[in-house]
């Protein structure tokens, strides 16, 4: 790859670019905008896993825009940057923002002409969690600590509920709860220190388990992968809605982010 690599350096006024195709394996494709069939015949020397494409902008012409972009700068009152990048494959720089102005794709892209692939996307309004669903309601929401990321905790009585409000040190008395008629669940989903939002749009109860439907308010936006705490939401549930013997209590469904299922039985 080092031989491709100097090749397309050496011939910067023309190359565009490479990449795997398919990925995973040993075959590239390096992208010009013209004298393609000279430079197949030369990279036919180099290796013979090697093709060529045609493309509209070099590389330095679309590292020279996407350097230009000023995201921080492009941050004012109705437009959002969210992330910018070079798209080799579609040999564009593409940009994408959060704002509510319909012309706003247009425009950019007549600016940049053609080299800016634009995605807007509208500025998220006010949120709130959801309270209640079939079979449950939310009792409390608020932070706990790191500890407590990807964490699930029950409650089938009122020691079982003090403890499990002392350990997510949710502050103030817990809300009641009538345990002949509920049970209490807790689901502590991790936060990062730049997107520390998280809302809850649903509990689902189903086939014997019980988890959260969560989701970032804000999205999409550009977080860090840091983890500095938790979001969690205490929630009741009837036992009417669960098997008469347990259930599976676990974060979110199958795609969820990692996090150990907790088997609940009933005394």
């Amino acid at each position: 790859m080092s031989a491709l690599v100097a090749y397309g350096n050496e011939h910067a006024d023309e190359f565009s670019g490479l990449y795997v195709d398919p990925p995973g394996s040993d075959r590239f494709v390096l992208l010009f905008i013209d004298h393609l069939d000279e430079h197949r015949a030369a990279l036919a020397a180099i290796s013979p896993k090697v093709s060529v494409g045609e493309a509209e902008y070099t590389e330095a012409e679309l590292t020279r825009l996407l350097e230009s972009l000023d995201l921080i700068g492009m941050h004012v009152e109705g437009l959002e940057p969210i992330s910018a990048g070079l798209d080799t494959i579609a040999n564009r720089i593409y940009l994408e923002v959060k704002s509510d102005d319909p012309t706003l794709e247009r425009r950019l892209e007549q600016e940049y002409g053609g080299m800016l692939e634009v995605t807007v996307y509208p500025i998220p309004g006010p949120w709130e969690n959801a309270n209640d669903g079939p079979g449950w309601r939310l009792l409390a929401a608020g932070e706990t600590s790191g500890n407590e990321a990807y964490l699930v905790h029950a409650a089938t009585d009122e020691a079982e509920y003090d403890d499990l409000w002392s350990t997510l040190a949710m502050g103030g008395d817990p809300p009641r709860v009538d345990f002949t008629e509920e049970v209490v669940v807790s689901f502590a989903h991790g936060i990062g220190s730049s997107c520390p939002e998280m809302r809850l749009d649903g509990v689902r109860i189903q086939d014997g388990l019980v988890f959260s439907d969560a989701s970032d308010p804000l999205e999409p936006r550009a977080c860090t992968a840091d983890l500095v705490g938790a979001v969690v939401f205490v929630v009741a549930v009837e036992r009417d809605a669960l098997p008469a013997e347990g259930f599976t209590l676990q974060l979110r469904g199958a795609d969820g982010p990692p996090g150990e299922p907790l088997e609940v039985e009933f005394p």
